[in-house]
């Protein structure tokens, strides 16, 4: 009987003696290898919250653990009651913070820190409205901001339809060197990514002639392509917020940022016939958890006949 009790000890999950606080910092630290900057942040932010209502709920998450919660709460889940609790907080903002908390959540389960919380938690519908994706005559509009004749134009042009033609994030496009271009055959390698995974896609010939008359102009051969114009370091996050932040004032398209170039990017791939694997894998997603929301907004504006952006017919020459 001993050793029957012996036995299931040794198999019976242990939970570590170890803080919420210490579990966040180890959590964070262990992104920070992978993650970029924008990504800390959120999570950074989206947690406080999270650990400052475990504290008002539980007690000071510097002197108590997972396991001192009672069995039968789930902390997850009760934390999602209370923000659907406050009016001012949409579905959509729930749906934010909860990717941020399943992620911490999850990391502690794997690291035998916790139980499983996030086991059959279903979330808040997603009630925000679908993201309208630029159409041919806004497109043109915001060509007409950018006077090609200068370095701060040109170079502006060149940013906007890495994002808009070829489905770049922003971190991938400050981060874009002159070695990661191949002209001879229109491809475009990225090596810092969202999920630090390299990739290749491919990139309108167009774009390669823009790139290259930003090259002239700027006089550089090699490094990261796009600069500061004043203190010619690498344009920073900042400084790529205040060019979109600039095209919206002049263009007039109040919906505009970054992110809505790399859905115009996703919507038009797929209403130009392109499928949704081959959109995975040059948008670098990890899976088709986002990829496939696109599906149904591209058939919904292929079968209203809605112009939006098209575009280069290279993206669809090697299509099954």
């Amino acid at each position: 009987m001993t050793m029957i009790v012996y036995l299931c000890a040794i198999v019976k999950r242990e939970v570590p003696q170890m803080t919420i606080r210490q579990c966040f910092d180890r959590f964070i630290a262990d992104r920070m290898v992978y993650c970029a900057d924008k990504t800390i942040r959120t999570y950074t932010m989206h947690l406080d919250l999270f650990l400052r209502w475990l504290s008002n709920t539980y007690g000071p998450i510097e002197q108590i653990g997972f396991e001192q919660f009672p069995s039968s709460d789930n902390i997850f889940t009760n934390y999602i009651l209370y923000l659907r609790s406050k009016s001012s907080c949409k579905n959509v903002t729930i749906r934010s913070y909860a990717r941020s908390i399943k992620a911490f959540l999850a990391y502690c389960y794997e690291e035998d820190l916790c139980q499983d919380y996030l086991k059959k938690v279903k979330l808040p519908k997603d009630d925000s409205l679908p993201k309208q994706p630029l159409l041919e005559e806004e497109v043109l509009l915001l060509d007409s901001c950018f006077d090609k004749k200068t370095i701060k134009g040109i170079r502006n042009y060149c940013i906007v339809h890495l994002m808009l033609d070829c489905g770049l994030r922003s971190q991938e496009v400050r981060s874009l060197c002159f070695e990661h271009l191949d002209p001879a055959h229109n491809l475009l390698h990225i090596y810092v990514s969202k999920e630090c995974k390299s990739r290749i896609t491919m990139i309108p010939g167009f774009l390669l002639d823009a790139i290259s008359s930003y090259q002239f102009l700027e006089q550089r051969r090699s490094g990261v392509i796009f600069h500061g114009l004043r203190d010619n370091a690498p344009l920073s996050e900042n400084a790529l917020k205040q060019i979109f932040s600039d095209l919206k004032a002049e263009s007039g398209i109040t919906r505009l940022h970054a992110h809505l170039l790399r859905h115009t990017f996703a919507t038009s791939y797929l209403m130009g016939g392109g499928n949704l694997e081959f959109l995975r894998v040059l948008l670098g997603h990890y899976d088709y958890t986002v990829t496939k929301n696109y599906s149904s907004l591209a058939a919904q504006y292929r079968m209203l006949g809605i112009p939006v952006y098209k575009l280069d017919p290279i993206f669809f020459r090697v299509l099954p």
